[in-house]
């Protein structure tokens, strides 16, 4: 179940990664977005069967990462510590959420995604979230989730959370080390588009704005304008090593601490 997850969770993030170097070329424009990408897919027959793929690698995903929370099958305890892990492998499904939602708005053609990467469809949700009561506190709130989780990320990078589930002992240390630059440098460029993410809903929480909403394209598109291209360029480049480690971590998978 969870090779699956982690192989279309890979593939969307490589062709993410892809994308956002296309678009800082000139040769397409935006996209390099999550929902963008389903649209774009959705264009093609092949497509079509890759959305679906990705949807039902993405379930299984996250289910088995709430079996991993709740069953706890690498013992990693009920103190402080144990419980801190799982619920950061809980918060770690929040973007899978996402993409599970994209594909079935896409391919029921519910949705209002646009293929050029403006979040317009997040506007409206946060818009109409922002006209009822406590709207406000659940945006804010929704924001900070994405802080959370941007922070999961960046640790789980740091600390190789990711070590229990790779099955790669047995092979050279060229290959190890190469897997663990790939997941340190995925996680790190997740955290970065979470975390500008997360900004920007607390923003748009705290002026009652949701044109203020960023996506994924969006948060490229504001650390290539106010941070720099070649921090742009370097997220980007990472976006596709975390896409390359979840492949590996996905012919590598290790259902339990054996």
């Amino acid at each position: 179940m969870p090779v699956y997850g982690c192989i279309a969770t890979g593939i969307i993030y490589g062709a993410i990664g892809v994308i956002a170097i296309l678009s800082f070329l000139k040769i397409r424009h935006g996209g390099a977005d999550e929902s963008s990408l389903m649209v774009i897919l959705d264009d093609y027959i092949i497509g079509k069967i890759i959305i679906w793929i990705i949807l039902l690698g993405t379930i299984c995903y996250i289910i088995w990462r709430f079996y991993e929370t709740i069953k706890d099958p690498y013992d990693y305890g009920k103190d402080m510590k144990g419980i801190a892990k799982r619920c950061g492998i809980a918060l770690s499904t929040v973007a899978d959420i996402l993409i599970v939602y994209a594909a079935i708005r896409v391919l029921f053609g519910t949705g209002n995604f646009q293929r050029d990467g403006q979040p317009e469809e997040e506007r409206s949700l946060v818009g109409n979230m922002l006209d009822q009561n406590n709207g406000q506190s659940l945006v804010i709130g929704i924001g900070v989730v994405y802080f959370a989780t941007a922070v999961v990320q960046f640790l789980y990078g740091i600390t190789r959370g990711y070590k229990e589930r790779v099955d790669i002992a047995r092979f050279s240390s060229i290959f190890r080390n190469t897997i663990h630059l790939l997941a340190w440098a995925g996680y790190a460029a997740r955290g970065i588009i979470l975390g500008i993410t997360g900004f920007f809903f607390v923003k748009a929480g705290v002026t009652e704005d949701a044109q203020h909403i960023v996506n994924t394209d969006k948060a490229f598109d504001f650390i290539g304008d106010h941070i720099g291209h070649v921090y742009f360029i370097l997220v980007a480049a990472a976006t596709i090593c975390y896409g390359l480690f979840m492949i590996a971590q996905g012919i590598f998978y290790d259902t339990d601490k054996d």
